[in-house]
């Protein structure tokens, strides 16, 4: 049974075919059943996140919202197909004024819409808001061994391999350590990226490369802030 997509919230970024906006409270139900109880998604977006039920989900994101935006650097954004509806989840976590760093993570819920450009699209808007709205240096990712799709995806986009973290995670559901690859991309690499300026002009309409390009954020919406969902335990 699909869950339909909440009350509009204010969208943080607008695409070709995607928006992404924050998640919310209302959103629980949806992220339970298409995320959270999707072993196959959260094998490659979040290992050893299992939430017993929707309370718990419900409970974490009313908490996240009482917190003030710049305390916890964490922003999670929910990408909305203008035709699809809700279609996966992208994250800057870890976020670090003082370095003026974040962590990237991006999922898709269906395996069928890994194939389409959302994730692309999806992650063109999150570098756009990442160095050009918040003037971050740089942002890394961190992906799993196995995830080789992924891997491809973060190449693609001018992401540089860094380096592999052998054995970093423990996977509880297959009792194995899995190794972490890390990518990275700073400003300057970013600016410089001419494929993400192409790619940006076809999907996004715009070079999003170029800090004069990028158009006033939308009103009323004020400048979007990190807000911290964090590195949290379920209990």
């Amino acid at each position: 049974m699909a869950v339909s997509e909440p009350i509009l919230h204010p969208i943080l970024h607008q695409g070709r075919s995607l928006s992404l906006r924050r998640t919310v409270p209302d959103d629980a139900p949806l992220l339970f059943q298409r995320a959270y109880q999707n072993s196959e998604f959260m094998q490659l977006f979040r290992l050893n996140d299992r939430p017993a039920n929707v309370d718990e989900v419900r409970s974490r994101l009313e908490t996240l919202h009482q917190q003030p935006p710049d305390s916890l650097g964490y922003l999670e954004l929910m990408m909305v197909h203008h035709q699809h509806g809700p279609v996966g989840l992208v994250v800057l976590s870890d976020y670090a004024a003082l370095h003026r760093r974040a962590e990237f993570l991006i999922g898709l819920f269906d395996t069928a819409h890994r194939h389409a450009s959302y994730g692309l699209e999806a992650s063109l808007m999150t570098l756009d808001l990442a160095f050009n709205a918040y003037a971050m240096n740089r942002v890394y990712a961190y992906t799993y061994a196995y995830n080789q799709p992924a891997q491809k995806g973060l190449t693609s986009l001018g992401f540089v391999l860094e380096g592999v973290l052998v054995q970093h995670v423990f996977d509880r559901s297959t009792e194995q350590f899995v190794d972490l690859h890390c990518y990275g991309m700073t400003v300057q690499q970013f600016r410089q990226a001419r494929r993400l300026c192409s790619l940006a002009q076809r999907l996004l309409g715009r070079d999003i490369t170029q800090i004069a390009s990028r158009p006033p954020l939308p009103s009323p919406t004020p400048q979007p802030q990190f807000i911290k969902s964090g590195t949290f335990c379920w209990q």
